[in-house]
């Protein structure tokens, strides 16, 4: 088996991979989002730079957009990338579980949620399986036209149709479509033999930490971008350590 580039807690990757959203191009509280929906990723055994480094690349590149516009008809609403591009799940994420908390607030109708032109459709999924509020199926189609889906639950347990490499493979633009989900959605016969993850995996990433392969140098290259270059100046206006120890 291939030797990780790094192992890294939760907490770090929460760390490193919040400054790595800053580095390409998100506001602060976005890349805090995209911090937390990589721990979920992590905590369920997964390598979250493998999954998230060419939606990064691709938002740093300018080939995905921070800007949608919403509409509402009845039950549902549409969220739609402004000026022709794919729409960036860093940004449509958050915008879900924004959507999530405020109907929950108001309303315990079946809800309907849809999300057109994702880049990267899995993270959608991780963002709402990070946020732990209610139980949702998110599903979309692949670029052969398979339908994949991810149910979610309240504690951050989940299940998805993909098998494997597919998880890893998610990076076709896709309309991806979220509707909130009875909780016995979860032992019916359409779930009962998928592989639960998060809760059965946690403790074991606690313990070991979370293995990072070939995508990490990706993830550090644009966490590099946040930090202060070490010159006097630097120093004299408080980066870092100070020019005489007085420790």
């Amino acid at each position: 088996m291939k030797s990780p580039e790094i192992v890294l807690s939760l907490n770090e990757i929460m760390f490193y991979f919040t400054r790595a959203g800053v580095g390409a191009g998100l506001s602060f509280g976005l890349a805090e989002d995209f911090g937390r929906s990589s721990i979920w990723i992590a905590a369920s055994g997964l390598d979250p730079a493998r999954i998230t480094s060419k939606t990064l690349k691709s938002l740093d590149e300018a080939q995905s957009s921070l800007c949608a516009s919403q509409t509402e008809i009845d039950a549902e609403t549409v969220l739609t990338p402004s000026g022709g591009k794919q729409l960036s799940a860093l940004f449509a994420g958050p915008s879900v579980c924004d959507w999530i908390l405020e109907k929950k607030a108001v309303s315990d109708k079946t809800q309907h949620f849809v999300v057109e032109k994702v880049d990267h459709p899995f993270l959608i999924a991780a963002a709402v399986g990070a946020l732990k509020s209610g139980n949702w199926e998110i599903c979309w189609q692949d670029s052969g036209g398979t339908l994949c889906n991810v149910l979610t639950d309240q504690h951050g347990n989940w299940k998805t149709s993909l098998e494997g490499n597919e998880i890893f493979q998610q990076h076709s633009p896709a309309d991806v479509s979220i509707k909130s989900a009875e909780s016995s959605l979860f032992s019916s016969k359409k779930w009962i033999e998928k592989t639960t993850y998060f809760e059965k995996n946690r403790q074991d990433v606690l313990e070991s930490g979370v293995p990072l392969y070939e995508a990490w140098p990706i993830i550090h290259k644009l966490f590099s971008r946040c930090l202060v270059p070490s010159t006097e100046e630097s120093h004299k206006s408080g980066a870092g350590a100070g020019l005489v120890d007085t420790d």
